[in-house]
């Protein structure tokens, strides 16, 4: 059987099957150290219209991410220098909690972060939202002071704050999946 795309085999310590295909749009089986080729070919054949719209679908999200310039990733992190740890030390004061510092990195894969220190960490990229979303990951950082996980008293206290916590936290979702970063 020839398959219509390119895949690739990536075999470890585990009991299941898994086809994925990455940002990039490329395939993957993910199996066990027993997987053959044969049998990745026949999973992937089994499944191929799902793994060419998956295919499809990733590539269209590539075309329109939006890679930043050395230039405006200086822009924003200068914005996020300025902007953010005054804005922290606002939500700070209202909520009653005392974050040990306020660092801005160039995180990709997440807005922000409190460490066990309460040491609160930004991605410049924060700067690229409305400024409703932004008080929404400065709360979210800030409730991470009191709640260290993501538990119902956790939203609680998100919520104590931003009445529609909740609500941004889905509007975060749906800008993401609007603006696409690379």
């Amino acid at each position: 059987m020839i398959l219509p795309f390119a895949y690739t085999i990536i075999r470890s310590k585990r009991k299941s099957i898994q086809i994925r295909v990455n940002a990039q749009g490329q395939v993957e089986v993910r199996g066990g150290r027993r997987l053959t080729k044969a049998q990745a070919e026949q999973i992937l054949y089994q499944h191929q219209d799902w793994v060419q719209t998956q295919i499809a679908r990733q590539t269209a999200r590539a075309a329109q991410r939006h890679i930043l310039t050395a230039d405006e990733i200086a822009d924003l992190t200068e914005q996020a220098e300025r902007d953010l740890p005054v804005r922290t030390a606002h939500w700070a004061a209202r909520m009653g909690v005392q974050p040990t510092g306020v660092r801005i990195t160039a995180a990709a894969t997440r807005w922000g972060s409190c460490s066990a220190k309460n040491r609160i960490c930004y991605s410049f990229r924060v700067m690229l939202l409305p400024e409703a979303l932004r008080d929404y990951i400065v709360v979210h950082e800030l409730s991470h002071i009191r709640q260290k996980n993501h538990s119902a008293d956790f939203y609680a206290e998100g919520t104590r704050y931003l009445p529609d916590f909740v609500l941004r936290r889905k509007e975060l979702r749906a800008w993401e999946r609007a603006h696409p970063l690379g």
